[in-house]
C-alpha cells in the first residue's frame, strides 16, 4: 500500500523476552489495500492501540498520500504525528495538510462521517482510512440497544465495501474487552467481519511497560518499538521461523515505551 523499502534484518536479542528476535520493516506487516483491519487494545476504546495507526499513517503522509482519520472517541491530537514525522524526515507542513480530519462527538454524527467516507476517498483517492474509536458512544444513555446493533452493523457494511470497492486499507481502533454484555455482543459481530486483528495488552511494571501484540491468524507475536531509519518502522519479534513474503499480509506484537501513548 504505501511504498516502503523491504527487509528482514539481523537477529538481535531483547531484555524483555529473553530470547533471540527479529526486526522486521513495517512494509511486510502494514495494511492492504481491500481489507479491513482491526487493532484492538487496553485503554478507554483502544486507546493503547493508537500509536500504531499513527505510525502507519505518518508513513503514508510522508509519501504523498492523502490520510482520513475519523475520530469517533474524541481524543485525536494531530501533534502526535509529529515525532514520527520526523523521524521520517518528511516535511511536516506539508504532511499535516493531506491528514483529513473529521470528529462525532455523537453516534449519529460518527453514523454521518463513516457513510461520507466513500464519496471523499473517491476524491482524494486516499490509500489509508482510520476510524478511531467505533464503539466509544455506543453505551451512550440516549442510545437504544436495538438502535446500537443496527448502527454497528451498518458501519461494518459501510467500511467493508469502502476497503473493497475503492481498494483502501481501512484500519478499526476499539477496545480488547468490553465493559458490558452489551459492547461484548458488538464487538464480537465486528471481529467477525474483519480480514485482520492485532491485538495488544500492556505487559510489565507502569514505568517500565510494554504493548505486547499478537496476530491470532498467523501467530506472530513480539514487542515494537520506532527505528529512527527513514525508510521503515522496527517490529521486534519472537524469534520463529517464517517467511514474511510467503504469509499472508499481517501484523505482528510490538512495545511501546511509556510516554509515548
Amino acid at each position: 500500500m504505501i511504498p516502503m523499502q523491504t527487509n528482514i534484518t539481523r537477529e538481535l536479542s531483547h531484555p524483555l523476552l529473553r530470547r533471540p528476535v527479529r526486526e522486521l520493516n513495517l512494509a511486510d506487516i502494514s495494511p492492504q489495500p481491500g481489507m479491513l483491519y482491526h487493532l484492538a487494545g487496553p485503554g478507554h476504546a483502544g486507546r493503547g492501540m493508537r500509536p500504531v495507526a499513527e505510525h502507519w499513517v505518518a508513513q503514508a503522509l510522508s509519501t504523498g498520500h492523502m490520510v482520513h482519520w475519523v475520530d469517533g472517541a474524541c481524543r485525536i491530537d494531530p501533534s502526535r504525528l509529529l515525532a514520527p514525522l520526523a523521524r521520517l524526515q518528511a516535511d511536516t507542513e506539508a504532511c499535516l495538510a493531506r491528514l483529513y480530519l473529521s470528529r462525532g462527538f455523537t453516534l449519529h454524527q460518527l453514523d454521518r462521517q463513516v457513510e461520507r467516507l466513500a464519496h471523499e476517498v473517491q476524491l482524494t483517492r486516499s490509500p489509508l482510512v482510520v476510524v478511531d474509536g467505533l464503539l466509544a458512544m455506543h453505551e451512550d444513555d440516549a442510545i437504544k440497544r436495538l438502535e446500537s446493533r443496527t448502527l454497528l452493523r451498518r458501519h461494518a457494511r459501510v467500511l467493508q465495501r469502502l476497503a473493497q470497492r475503492h481498494q483502501v486499507a481501512v484500519v478499526i481502533i476499539t477496545e480488547q474487552r468490553a465493559r458490558t454484555p452489551h459492547l461484548t455482543r458488538i464487538l464480537r459481530h465486528l471481529h467477525r467481519q474483519c480480514d485482520h486483528h492485532l491485538l495488544g495488552e500492556w505487559q510489565g511494571s507502569r514505568r517500565h511497560r510494554r504493548l505486547f501484540l499478537r496476530h491470532p491468524r498467523t501467530g506472530l507475536q513480539g514487542c515494537w518499538e520506532p527505528n529512527l531509519d527513514r525508510t521503515q518502522t522496527r517490529f521486534v519479534l519472537q524469534a520463529r521461523e517464517f517467511t514474511s513474503r510467503n504469509m499472508p499480509p499481517t501484523t505482528v506484537a510490538l512495545t511501546l515505551r511509556h510516554g509515548e501513548h
